[in-house]
């Protein structure tokens, strides 16, 4: 039974200002980098047999940090990738509240769409696929994914079997940690958004 961390990327100064990034290589700043580093401190001690990173650049800075307490090097795995935010990208969260899109954001995740971007079921299909490749071959040991906010809630949601505006709501924090045992046919939440410094992994 294999168990998969699911870590949302540190911060960057564009998620300090509200500013849509999508998938743009906007690195982590330094408290990004801080997080980063003390999850792989509180993670050093846990074997982990992989670490799968969304190529997107926050992520992959935060995967590169992960490893250096590991044995094994990150892959990049193009379904953990952000959400596609289409034209909402550059633009500040607040500026559009009002969209329909953005309205229907929380209470109809499954549906709402960004003008040339994706919904969340979208997401959920294509991470779960990433993952599911991922444990083909995977054995009882523990693996890391690295991604963001979103698609971590959607995978959860999968894996959990629970709708995706019941996990909409989760907080997902920078360099927070969720856990999942999966056996079969069910998957154990350990822990949701565990963080470095909030007590100690098990």
């Amino acid at each position: 039974m294999p168990t998969l961390l699911l870590i949302r990327h540190g911060e960057t100064d564009w998620n300090r200002s509200g500013r849509v990034m999508g998938d743009q290589p906007i690195p982590l700043n330094y408290t990004g980098e801080q997080q980063a580093r003390a999850c792989a401190d509180m993670l050093a001690q846990t074997p982990i047999a992989g670490i799968f990173t969304s190529p997107v650049l926050r992520a992959v800075q935060t995967a590169d940090i992960l490893s250096q307490a590991q044995a094994t090097r990150p892959q990049h795995l193009a379904g953990l990738r952000e959400i596609g935010v289409g034209d909402w990208i550059n633009r500040y969260w607040q500026d559009f509240a009002e969209e329909t899109a953005k309205r229907n954001w929380y209470t109809q995740p499954d549906q709402a769409r960004p003008i040339g971007g994706e919904t969340l079921r979208e997401v959920q299909k294509r991470a779960v696929t990433a993952v599911e490749q991922v444990l083909q071959t995977a054995h009882e040991a523990t693996y890391l994914l690295v991604s963001h906010g979103d698609v971590i809630r959607a995978l959860l949601a999968h894996y959990l079997r629970l709708n995706l505006t019941a996990l909409r709501h989760a907080r997902i924090d920078h360099a927070g940690v969720s856990g999942l045992k999966l056996a079969d046919d069910i998957a154990h939440l350990l822990f949701l958004n565990h963080r470095p410094g909030v007590g100690r992994l098990a």
